[in-house]
């Protein structure tokens, strides 16, 4: 979908449409059962920065990637799903997996 000088994907579009989701969810203070949805928030917006910068990756490892990623932050802080994010992106970029 091309709008003005911008191309979106599907992906992007659904990434969006998540960031507005999580936004009115902490403005109206619903619960995100097992959540917080800060991180949620973090997290995806992370996701799309990484999806737009690198437009021609795989989707399937980096789908999983988010993935992890998210249900990661269940279990870890914030700081070290960012890190392993961050170092699994670099690792499959080294290995040419995406």
């Amino acid at each position: 979908m091309k709008i003005g000088p911008f191309y979106f994907d599907t992906k992007e579009l659904f990434l969006f449409i998540a960031i507005i989701l999580l936004g009115i969810a902490i403005y109206f203070n619903w619960d995100i059962y097992f959540f917080d949805r800060t991180k949620l928030l973090t997290i995806v917006v992370i996701v799309l920065i990484a999806k737009g910068l690198l437009p021609a990756i795989h989707n399937e490892p980096f789908f999983i990637l988010s993935l992890i990623a998210i249900f990661l932050t269940l279990f870890v802080p914030i700081f070290q799903v960012l890190l392993f994010f961050f170092l699994a992106f670099i690792l499959f970029k080294l290995l040419r997996v995406i």
